[in-house]
């Protein structure tokens, strides 16, 4: 990788590298070095070995996949026991799904699969993405080509290093409710409306949700946040997240 002097973000610190995991292959790889140079702050890259994802963006962990790549580990399982893994291993994590759906349509039907098209390959593609949304909690992102998916994840990560916009600290402001278990759980990193609603389901109490052996039994909470939720609530010093 072409970095030695660290690149500083807009909020003034030292921009940490995006990670691609070593085993990674394929053009998008390159192609995100190459988008990554050209960003402004450029974008600091190092390729090692990840436990778990294709890319570390910042604090997202992130599954990267060829349309093809896509529907086949749906339907194989596959991609569900990454997600799995992620979800177990990440707080926040999500799948980058990217190329062109008339090229992929094209590849299957000259392989036979005439009753392939269009328009049944975007369902398929817009449906899996919807309930990976809906279970897990987490991003997803649909890119049509390389370009948008390489220039996407040197994004994510160059907004860890920027403050937030007035825009979105005024929607936060709007998620508020007139529960304040639910606002005092929202603030701690990584818990999401969905989220938050099934510790509260499960636990009741911020003095049960403080407990590890009743968030376990929280459906799709992953032993990382489960961690931070606990040390965020009983923890005399100060939590910090790494960014």
């Amino acid at each position: 990788m072409p970095w030695s002097l660290p690149t500083m973000g807009w909020d003034g610190r030292p921009m940490k590298p995006l990670i691609i995991d070593s085993n990674e292959r394929g053009p998008l790889p390159d192609a995100v070095e190459r988008h990554a140079q050209l960003m402004k702050p450029p974008v600091p890259l190092v390729r090692e070995k990840l436990i778990v994802g294709d890319y570390k963006c910042g604090e997202w962990y992130i599954e990267a996949k060829t349309v093809g790549d896509f529907l086949q580990s749906l339907r194989n399982g596959h991609l569900m026991r990454q997600l799995d893994n992620l979800d177990a291993n990440a707080s926040l994590f999500g799948v980058v799904v990217w190329g062109n759906i008339g090229d992929y349509v094209a590849g299957v039907r000259a392989r036979g699969g005439e009753g392939m098209t269009v328009s049944k390959a975007t369902k398929q593609v817009s449906g899996g993405l919807a309930r990976i949304a809906a279970d897990f909690g987490c991003l997803v992102y649909r890119a049509p080509n390389i370009m948008e998916a390489s220039y996407f994840l040197g994004a994510l990560h160059q907004k860890t290093y920027k403050a937030a916009s007035r825009h979105g600290a005024q929607a936060i402001k709007r998620v508020s409710t007139n529960d304040v278990r639910f606002d005092m759980l929202r603030t701690i990193p990584g818990l999401g409306p969905e989220m938050v609603d099934a510790i509260l389901d499960e636990c009741g109490s911020i003095e049960e949700a403080a407990c590890a052996d009743c968030l376990r039994q929280v459906p799709r909470m992953g032993k990382v946040l489960r961690a931070r939720v606990v040390e965020a609530l009983t923890s005399e010093a100060p939590v910090r997240v790494e960014r």
